[in-house]
Formats: C-alpha cells, structure tokens, sequence
C-alpha cells in the first residue's frame, strides 16, 4: 500500500510541474520544398527561461525557434525556474497550387467572369471577394492569393476589354459647304485595321463629296465589324457649325464638344443626351461646352444626341437643329 501511495505522488508531481501552455499552433500547413520556423511564444515567459525542442532530427536546446523543412510533430519544453511548460505542433506539407489565370482578352463585352477553378482552395482576390469566381468590370491589372491549407501564392494577371471598334455613325451626317472640320471618326482598339470606301486606313476620314461612306473594322479577336453613313453637304445661311466626335481625355486636344456660332441669336438652347434620352448636358450661354461628364462624373464612350434651338437676332427666325455626336476617350 505504501508503494502505491509514493508512486502516485510521483506521477502527481511531474503532471504539475510539465504544465500545458499555448506556445505553438496545433498544425502548421507550409508547401513542399519550403520550410517554415516554429517559434515558442507566450507573454507568461520570462526572458530567462530555457527551451528545448524534441523533432525528427533530435533535439535542440537553447533556442526560442527551430526551422522546419520536414513534416511530423515537433515538441516544445519551456523552463522557467518552478515551472515547466510544454506544447506541441504537426507540421504539414501540401502540394503548392499553380498558377493558371492567363492575360485575358474580352471583345464586345463589358463584363468578364474569372474562375479559380478549384474549389478545395481558399482565395483572397485584389478586390477584396473571398469567392472561387469573381467579376471583373473594367481593364487593368488584378492578383488573387491561392491557398491550399497554409500552402499560399499569388498570381497576377490582366484583363483587357477589347471592343475591335465602334463604327456607328447612325443613318446620316450633314455638313455644311464652308465647315472647314468636315470629319468622320471611328474608335479603333489596338490590333484592329481599318479599310474606307475611300482607300484610306486611317481613324477618321475627311469626306469631300456626297455619297455613302463606308468603313470595315477587322480585329484577329473581336472579329470584323462594318458601317456606313450617308454625308451630305449643302450651303448653310447663318450656319452652325457642329463636330462629329470629341475625345475627352485631357490630352488638350479635342477635349470639349460645342457648336461653332457664326451669327447673333437673342435665344440659344444647347442640350445633349444620352441613348435613354436623358439629359447629361444643357446650357443656354452661347460659349458653353460639354466636357463629357454628367454631374462631374465621366460619360462613358457612345453616341450621343444633341439638340439646338437658335433665334436668329436680326431676322427672328427659329432653326432646331438635332444630331449625332460621338465620345471617345
């Protein structure tokens, strides 16, 4: 009976002074080939204390970390003078994921779906989405963290929105014989040609006659696109002059769409709107013009329809005055 006694004593004794204490994550997931440190923390340990490590290659003492290039459980034992602390970890390799979002070319769409394609992982994505898929609205260069339990990398990628060109000129376009700026424009994407009726394979053309004016896109990616436009020219009185295209973008070139006045009006109206009729500009100052945003934010690229009502000042005759404009950035 006394035997019995002593022994417990002893097997109580050592449970209390091996106490347990969170130095280590239970499991540690890192890539095979790569190696990681297990290091012993805990604010309860004095910088006096002592460590030893138990792992597949031995022991280590006197060491708060030890690097880890080998999977298995490894064993922590922290001193500190009355008490001892223990803990442990599993470190575990995992295959690393591969990188398989390519560069990305969209045609004729303003909206792309990337998918990740692998459901086990998990995913952080540069606009913040934790999901398998995302949705990317716009052109640029995006990243997406893959990690397979511990095991993380981060692939780049661009997407690129590709609409090979936009030729929509709408049913016809009227100039007048003394308009110096006669000119038809389309906007064309990188890798795209271009071909006119005319022979030309330039972005825009300046008409010199009546007639049907036709253009023919063709992009290796977004395919071949065609449109035509029928260009009269007739002898203005009191004429107004009005631009076919502006290009918005601050390059200081062709960054504002306006009329050109060449008589005095004792009323003028200026309003331009979008395809939905709505009203994106209006103005009645005769030196106005319209920068290509609505309510400071930009427009995006389309045809737009402006609308013009003048009162002439010495004759009182009214003109309405309507047509297509087009804005590219």
């Amino acid at each position: 009976m006394k035997k019995k006694i002593i022994y417990f004593l002893f097997i109580l004794g050592w449970t209390t002074s091996a106490q347990k204490l969170n130095l280590l994550p239970d499991t540690v997931g890192i890539c095979k080939g790569e190696s990681t440190v297990l290091e012993a923390k805990n604010t309860s340990i004095p910088k006096t204390a002592s460590y030893h490590w138990t792992s597949m290659k031995g022991i280590t003492d006197h060491v708060e970390y030890i690097k880890v290039n080998e999977e298995g459980k490894y064993y922590v034992k922290v001193a500190t003078g009355k008490n001892t602390y223990t803990d442990s970890c599993y470190v575990k390799f995992y295959p690393k994921p591969k990188k398989f979002i390519h560069d990305t070319l969209i045609c004729n769409s303003t909206s792309a779906i990337i998918d990740a394609k692998n459901s086990s992982y998990k995913y952080i994505w540069s606009n913040d989405e934790t999901t398998q898929r995302v949705r990317i609205d716009n052109s640029g260069k995006y990243w997406v963290k893959i990690n397979n339990k511990g095991c993380a990398i981060t692939d780049t990628f661009h997407v690129t929105f590709n609409s090979g060109s936009v030729p929509n000129f709408g049913n016809d376009v009227t100039f007048c014989l003394a308009e110096e700026n006669k000119v038809l424009s389309i906007k064309t994407s990188p890798g795209t040609k271009t071909i006119w009726n005319t022979g030309a394979t330039t972005f825009s053309i300046n008409p010199t006659k009546d007639g049907i004016y036709w253009v023919r896109t063709e992009n290796k990616v977004c395919g071949i696109k065609t449109d035509s436009v029928k260009v009269k020219l007739k002898a203005c009185d009191c004429e107004i002059i009005v631009p076919n295209s502006f290009t918005p973008n601050e390059d200081g070139r062709n960054d504002y769409f306006f009329p050109v006045l060449s008589c005095d009006y004792s009323y003028y109206s200026f309003t331009v709107f979008d395809r939905w009729e709505n009203i994106v500009f209006t103005s009645n100052n005769i030196n106005a013009k319209w920068d290509g945003r609505f309510k400071g934010n930009l427009c995006p690229d389309d045809i737009y329809v402006y609308h013009i009502e003048t009162i002439e000042k010495n004759s009182g005759k009214k003109e309405p005055r309507d047509g297509k404009i087009s804005l590219f950035r």
